[in-house]
């Protein structure tokens, strides 16, 4: 059975979700996988590398081949990877978060 909409909806703040999310201003990213598990993502205008599990990687890679809101990227990780709908809201708002201060992703007004 589908979760209510309304639960997802409240781990997922307002501001949050009217949010566009997209590749960080300045990154170029580079990514090599060797397994399912892991993917290294190195940022060519930071110079920095960082190693992301399966999931951030997907999240990531969504972000940047179609820039998106947190409800759209949830729905899109969701629909492509049979994952659960609660498990996926629980996880991206404080992976986006990461991703800002990383500087690899940034929201943006819409």
């Amino acid at each position: 059975m589908a979760p209510a909409l309304g639960n997802v909806e409240r781990l997922i703040g307002p501001a949050a979700r009217e949010a566009i999310w997209s590749v960080a201003g300045g990154a170029r990213l580079a990514w090599r996988a060797w397994d399912h598990d892991e993917v290294l993502v190195y940022n060519l205008g930071s110079g920095e590398t960082h190693l992301l599990d399966a999931f951030s990687a997907a999240a990531l890679r969504e972000i940047a081949d179609h820039p998106r809101t947190i409800d759209d990227l949830r729905r899109a990780l969701v629909e492509r990877f049979a994952l659960d709908e609660i498990a996926v809201a629980e996880r991206l708002a404080p992976l986006c978060d990461t991703f800002q201060r990383l500087g690899l992703a940034e929201p943006e007004a819409p």
